[in-house]
């Protein structure tokens, strides 16, 4: 059905073209824009920790109805990025808290999970299919949010109804909020403190997470790679 993985170089060295109906990427409070890894390329955008919310807002700068798009993460892929839609609702069998009211009355988003074959071999597609309506206006059409589960790396493609147009490429890397609250702060140095000059540090463990580079010592490295997420939040 999809026109599978036109990807993959040129997307990243393609510059940025004016279009219609396009995305931009902000941390989970859907305003702080996550920055680019480096603002000369598009879509591949600095690393984050796992554990990170992020929102992907699909956005419009003409009036009108838009024939529907997609977000969509392939195959392995998923084994480190997810998803996921805002209030399912029973009754219009959509994700309503996804789309805004610019959108129009009529905007709907669906969850979708397909297996396509190509060239002989299966490809899992996982993501959200969104569409507008006749009286949809310039602004924020819908929203889905993003999470950080593994270590790697992932890509999630955006289709402008059949067609991609471009994959945002995402780096995940080890947390440093140790202790799960949601923000590293002072609570995560003491946990680094608590470990620091440790020599015995081993998988999963790894000194309570403060090894972060996973060398078996705590030292100047992993102080310098922590400092790097200081009072960054995670949802």
């Amino acid at each position: 059905m999809k026109r599978l993985f036109f990807f993959i170089v040129f997307l990243v060295a393609a510059p940025v073209a004016h279009a219609e109906v396009f995305t931009r990427v902000c941390l989970a409070d859907g305003n702080t824009p996550l920055e680019l890894a480096d603002p000369g390329i598009p879509y591949v955008y600095r690393p984050i920790m796992v554990g990170i919310h992020l929102t992907i807002i699909i956005n419009s700068d003409t009036d009108g109805s838009w024939d529907g798009g997609e977000l969509t993460i392939w195959d392995a892929n998923q084994n480190y990025g997810v998803l996921s839609g805002r209030d399912y609702n029973d009754e219009t069998l959509d994700w309503k808290g996804s789309r805004f009211p610019a959108a129009g009355d009529m905007a709907a988003v669906w969850d979708y999970a397909e297996t396509e074959i190509v060239d002989e071999q299966e490809h899992d597609a996982k993501g959200f299919r969104m569409y507008g309506d006749d009286n949809a206006v310039v602004g924020d059409w819908f929203i889905i949010d993003y999470n950080a589960v593994s270590i790697g790396s992932c890509s999630v493609v955006f289709y402008d109804w059949m067609h991609p147009l471009y994959q945002m490429f995402f780096t995940h890397v080890v947390t440093r909020d140790f202790n799960g609250d949601g923000i590293v702060n002072f609570e995560d140095f003491a946990v680094l403190g608590l470990n620091w000059q440790r020599t015995d540090c081993s998988e999963p463990d790894n000194c309570s997470g403060a090894d972060l580079d996973a060398d078996g010592h705590v030292g100047i490295s992993d102080l310098k790679q922590f400092a790097e997420y200081w009072l960054e939040k995670t949802r």
